[in-house]
């Protein structure tokens, strides 16, 4: 992802496409509340209560998150909050997801 005239910007090798059963076009996207949400192959909705949930700080920095097999990716328009790095969980529901993947435009080792 690159910042051109002031607009993050991102390619498609820049999205996490961490869907395994399913090529990604086929299982889709959404957009929800200014996040682009790539799903995978069981579209499991609690990703948009994750997205929900950020606190109104955060928020505005999320582009783009996935959720695939309690893993989450996620993709910021500047560098992730520390709550959200990488190797740190998310607590929802009774379930607990390990973000695999968050990284902003200058994060080229963040997720070493």
């Amino acid at each position: 992802m690159r910042h051109i005239n002031g607009i993050a910007v991102f390619f498609d090798d820049d999205l996490p496409n961490m869907a395994s059963h399913c090529d990604q076009w086929e299982c889709g996207y959404s957009l929800h509340r200014g996040v682009l949400v790539q799903w995978d192959e069981d579209h499991d909705v609690r990703i948009l209560e994750f997205i929900d949930g950020l606190p109104e700080d955060v928020h505005p920095e999320l582009l783009v998150a996935q959720e695939h097999e309690a893993s989450l990716s996620l993709l910021w328009k500047d560098r992730p909050a520390a709550r959200y790095a990488v190797g740190n969980t998310v607590d929802l529901h009774d379930d607990t997801w390990y973000i695999e993947r968050s990284e902003g435009p200058d994060d080229a080792g963040v997720n070493a």
